[in-house]
């Protein structure tokens, strides 16, 4: 069924809706349709920001983070513009998570934190990313850096890079993360085999890989706490 903007109530309608009530109290598809701002020809933008939700997996918008700008487009009533507009909220509540996290989370050293830190960024990706996060003498975050795409078995090759950059920002310690992009964290032969072979070029250049995590949907595994490193 179409909703017809200008037959609802001041109320009713999402940007009034978020005035009068707060952003807690409307809906995932009132705070999209402010986002479009306008429809179509024959749907507004509620019907528009209904029909995005509703091709998410489970209608969740959780799943908005997997989208890119083509997929929107392929909406009708969606050109470039309002994709953007829809990639780029995405991203900002990215950031914002980030620096929660870096800002509650003193000791980077603990896996739920690091987790936490890079989980929205790697948990859609369709590649395989190997990153390095580095660390001070008292394990506050530097820097991320992402060093491959691909299996992390071509990893091997780029241990160095993870030193050279180590070196660059005078890291105390590392802490390696790559992502699954099957979902699944469970570490493979490979990951553990890289991750020792790493972590013994660390303790020859007196700088510690403490952990390497591994990103799932929504979940991660510590080699660390695996007792694999």
């Amino acid at each position: 069924m179409t909703t017809i903007v200008k037959e609802m109530s001041t109320c009713e309608k999402p940007r009034e809706k978020f005035l009068h009530v707060g952003p807690q109290a409307v809906t995932d598809q009132d705070l999209l349709a402010i986002l479009l701002r306008t429809g179509t020809k024959g749907a507004s933008a509620l019907d528009v920001s209904r029909r995005i939700l509703q091709s998410l997996p489970e209608e969740n918008v959780y799943y908005l983070g997997e989208t890119d700008i083509a997929g929107l487009c392929a909406h009708r009533g969606i050109g470039r513009d309002k994709a953007v507009t829809i990639c780029a909220a995405v991203e900002l509540g990215r950031r914002i998570a980030r620096q929660r996290v870096k800002k509650n989370a003193p000791d980077f050293s603990r896996p739920e934190t690091i987790a936490a830190y890079v989980m929205e960024d790697m948990r859609c990706l369709k590649q395989e990313r190997f990153s390095a996060i580095y660390l001070s003498s008292k394990n506050k975050l530097i820097a991320v850096r992402e060093l491959t795409v691909g299996t992390i078995n071509a990893s091997l090759a780029k241990a160095r890079e993870v030193f050279r950059y180590a070196l660059q920002y005078n890291a105390a310690a590392i802490v390696l993360a790559h992502n699954h992009p099957s979902g699944d964290p469970e570490p493979s032969r490979d990951d553990i085999a890289v991750t020792r072979y790493i972590a013994e070029a660390g303790r020859i250049m007196e700088i510690p890989v403490l952990d390497h995590i591994i990103i799932g949907d929504g979940i991660y595994v510590s080699l660390c706490e695996r007792g694999l490193i």
